[in-house]
């Protein structure tokens, strides 16, 4: 029997589904595993997926009363996409494993979420755009502290070893190391590179912050273009890094922010709408926590 945690009008939320879901926040916010968090990782991620988990749940159901259910290639592509954030799919299924998603489970957690993403594009579709009026006045409001911000054109070379903890895989990079140049590096890593990326010599085309392993983002982005560095290990294994060209932040013109503003103001007011259906949602919504010792999510008024 499993553990049921809440009731959305009379659909049960597990204990498992809670789990799925704070493991789901923890891979993307944190790039960790549960069992990986900190106390205060942890607390936070429980609080903000059980939230969404709600939130999401009142969304699907009312996506299926709408006969709204994403398709099956839909899902399959998004999972093809994360797959490409790691080494190789095996990778990536057994990082899923480890956090105790099975591949059932995770596609289910797909499908919900690609299903409540859809509904929400149907029912937000017809919120207007920014006059031209709001655009100017963002302009003027947030013009001149706006940014390109530092990007750079890296390539790296992995030898595998999740954790980092493999000597013999950190000599091997540390001898790599040694050996390469920019001129030999795309050829070291077409030859030695456990990632995908070994086939265009280990580039990985331009990147910002935020966007790869903490680890090696510390390393990439302080060093100048032609510059190699290593080893430094991640949660894939240890890597040699080449900066094969940097462009530093700027200030944006008003012709390169006026796009931006205008998605940051569209985006404002797609989430203003969601929360208002949200919120109408919920007020119709029976809702019942059984767990005390989950935290009360602060958009619902009172518990059920």
């Amino acid at each position: 029997m499993p553990d049921i945690i809440a009731r959305v009008n009379g659909q049960p939320l597990t204990r498992n589904d809670l789990d799925n879901a704070i493991q789901g926040y923890a891979l993307q916010h944190y790039r960790k595993s549960m069992d990986q968090l900190s106390a205060e990782q942890l607390r936070q991620a429980t609080e903000l997926a059980l939230e969404q988990l709600l939130a999401r749940q009142l969304l699907f159901l009312q996506a299926l009363a709408g006969g709204i259910v994403a398709p099956v290639p839909a899902i399959e592509a998004e999972q093809e996409r994360l797959c490409a954030n790691f080494p190789s799919a095996k990778e990536f299924f057994a990082t899923l494993a480890k956090a105790g998603i099975s591949p059932a489970d995770h596609f289910r957690m797909l499908r919900q979420d690609l299903t409540v993403n859809l509904f929400c594009e149907r029912q937000l579709a017809e919120l207007a755009p920014p006059t031209a009026t709001e655009l100017e006045r963002a302009w003027n409001e947030q013009g001149p502290r706006l940014q390109m911000p530092l990007k750079i054109r890296a390539a790296h070379l992995l030898i595998r070893d999740p954790g980092g903890q493999s000597a013999p895989a950190r000599q091997k990079c540390a001898a790599l190391a040694a050996e390469a140049t920019p001129e030999n590096f795309a050829a070291l890593a077409r030859q030695h590179s456990a990632c995908p990326s070994a086939a265009s010599g280990g580039d990985l085309g331009w990147v910002r912050r935020g966007t790869m392993a903490p680890e090696f983002e510390d390393l990439a982005f302080d060093l100048p273009a032609g510059a190699i560095g290593g080893p430094v290990a991640t949660q894939f294994g240890w890597h040699l890094v080449l900066v094969l060209e940097r462009q530093e932040a700027r200030p944006l013109s008003r012709e390169e922010a006026l796009p931006q503003l205008r998605q940051k103001l569209h985006e404002e007011r797609r989430n203003q709408a969601l929360q208002a259906l949200v919120r109408d949602l919920i007020a119709a919504a029976d809702i019942r926590l059984f767990d005390a010792t989950l935290p009360w999510p602060s958009s619902l008024s009172s518990p059920g």
